[in-house]
């Protein structure tokens, strides 16, 4: 019979046609069973789709052509609520009554405790409460909350980059350049307010030597990344001890404190310089969101799903850098948010960096306001610098959770 077919007139050319659309729909189910595996790691009930503009529509739209050829009807639709997007939902409200809390407490905590009903009586015109709130505890709580989306997003950011739950923005020795440039700055005598501008110089440099040490044959290689901060954090310590070793009384106390964390030089103006670099570099990973999902699946399988893969984790760590050398500028050294925050969100909205990262936001902001205001009032009138109290918090919990997930 074969044989008899062979003869006839524009068989051939149907059956390659029938070859092609075969081969062509081999690979639209490979880019799909890419695109599914990708969402598989981020959300095991798959109910949320991917980065729109890759691979979800073409492998959503490929299943369909095939069940209509297949003469198969599409799925009905579950009009019942999406567990992923309740989730979603539960993890960004309680972020947001989180913050909330937070500020009210930031608001009255301090050397002179304040009552809700002062702060509700005090919100006017005039009035030593409303000065006090007005001058000094509200420019404080705006830049605990701006410094603390800063490096929970950085953290988050990083974390999905180098795929390392262990990642944090001090890993990469950008806290010790900024450490750097404010120290060598106090020493020089220079104004206190050349002092953000220095560190965040330093960070700046740290992070473009990292960057160029972490290249190999055109590439950022992720494990030298990890080295050449290991490197950096090694020698701007090295530096500190020389800074700290030849500076007065003093001028060392106050470094060490800002070393440790402070927000107490809190001003309006201060958080009007710090929000241009939150809203940028957070605009940056959040279009970058979907791109780092994809990374779960590897690099070459992002690559075949579209992404520019080297790119991406160019501009992903600059802007992480970007965040915590701003955050570090203007607050010193405060570790653990950008480690633990990620953790705890992640636990409770999942892996999806398009969610993750502003719950994180929220979530930091949160943790540090209310740090800020323990730091205050824990032993008023005197100060704990506010590094020591995340700390406090922090590594009992982050053991708390490595011992929950082994």
């Amino acid at each position: 019979m074969a044989g008899h077919l062979r003869g006839v007139p524009g068989h051939g050319a149907r059956r390659g046609a029938r070859a092609s659309r075969v081969t062509g729909d081999a690979s639209r189910v490979r880019a799909g069973a890419l695109g599914r595996t990708a969402f598989a790691r981020l959300d095991p009930t798959g109910a949320a789709p991917l980065d729109g503009r890759r691979g979800s529509d073409a492998a959503g739209a490929a299943r369909l052509r095939g069940a209509r050829r297949a003469g198969e009807r599409a799925p009905p639709c579950r009009c019942g609520r999406d567990p992923v997007k309740a989730r979603r939902a539960a993890g960004l409200t309680g972020a947001i009554a989180l913050l909330a809390i937070a500020v009210v407490f930031g608001l009255l905590a301090g050397g002179v405790r304040l009552s809700p009903a002062d702060l509700v009586r005090g919100v006017g015109p005039s009035g030593e409460t409303a000065r006090l709130v007005a001058s000094l505890r509200a420019p404080r709580v705006a830049l605990s909350a701006l410094v603390g989306c800063c490096l929970a997003v950085a953290g988050a950011a990083l974390q999905a980059l180098l795929k390392n739950p262990l990642a944090d923005p001090f890993l990469l020795g950008t806290s010790g350049g900024a450490a750097t440039g404010a120290a060598i700055a106090a020493v020089a005598g220079l104004s206190p307010l050349v002092s953000p501008a220095a560190a965040f110089g330093g960070a700046v440099l740290s992070s473009v030597a990292v960057a160029a040490l972490a290249r190999r044959g055109g590439r950022l290689d992720l494990q030298r990344l990890l080295l050449a901060g290991l490197i950096a954090n090694a020698f701007f310590s090295a530096v500190l001890l020389a800074v700290f070793s030849v500076a007065s009384g003093q001028t060392a106390r106050t470094m060490l404190f800002w070393m440790m964390g402070s927000l107490a030089d809190a001003t309006a103006s201060k958080v009007l310089a710090l929000a241009p670099y939150v809203a940028a570099g957070f605009a940056v990973l959040l279009a970058f969101a979907g791109r780092l999902n994809l990374f779960a699946v590897g690099e070459e399988n992002a690559a075949a799903l579209g992404v520019d893969v080297e790119r991406s984790k160019r501009i992903v760590f600059l802007a992480s850098s970007l965040l915590t050398g701003a955050a570090v500028a203007f607050a010193g050294i405060i570790g653990f948010v950008g480690l633990l925050v990620p953790h705890a969100v992640r636990a409770a909205v999942g892996n999806d960096q398009r969610t993750l990262f502003p719950v994180s936001a929220i979530a930091g902001a949160a943790l540090l306001v209310a740090a800020d205001a323990v730091s205050r009032a824990a032993f008023a009138p005197a100060e704990l610098p506010v590094g020591a109290v995340t700390a406090a918090i922090g590594a009992p919990v982050f053991a708390w959770l490595l011992l929950r997930n082994p």
